[in-house]
């Protein structure tokens, strides 16, 4: 029995480690990237909408903005197609 509270504890950490995982994934796929820091240690997120929101983030911080390379754009959803009746 004092097992079962380990188990407990180990699950519910799985559990939030990968929602932490599923919503980071949702966040990396905006199409302009800001790079933090110096050419020795930088630091880059590409979580801007636009180049306006990315240059306000590194402004006073030093970095730069650049295009997200990896950026694929959602799709469209398919519509079902009517049956005339």
């Amino acid at each position: 029995m004092k097992k079962l509270p380990m188990i407990a504890a180990v699950l519910a950490l799985g559990a939030l480690g990968g929602a932490s995982t599923a919503s980071a994934q949702r966040y990396t796929n905006y199409p302009v990237c800001a790079v933090y820091g110096g050419s020795r240690s930088s630091t880059t997120s590409c979580a801007f909408v636009n180049f306006a929101q990315c240059q306000m983030s590194v402004s006073g911080r030093g970095g730069y903005c650049m295009a997200n390379d990896g950026y694929e754009p959602p799709r469209a959803k398919q519509r079902k197609a009517r049956r005339a009746s």
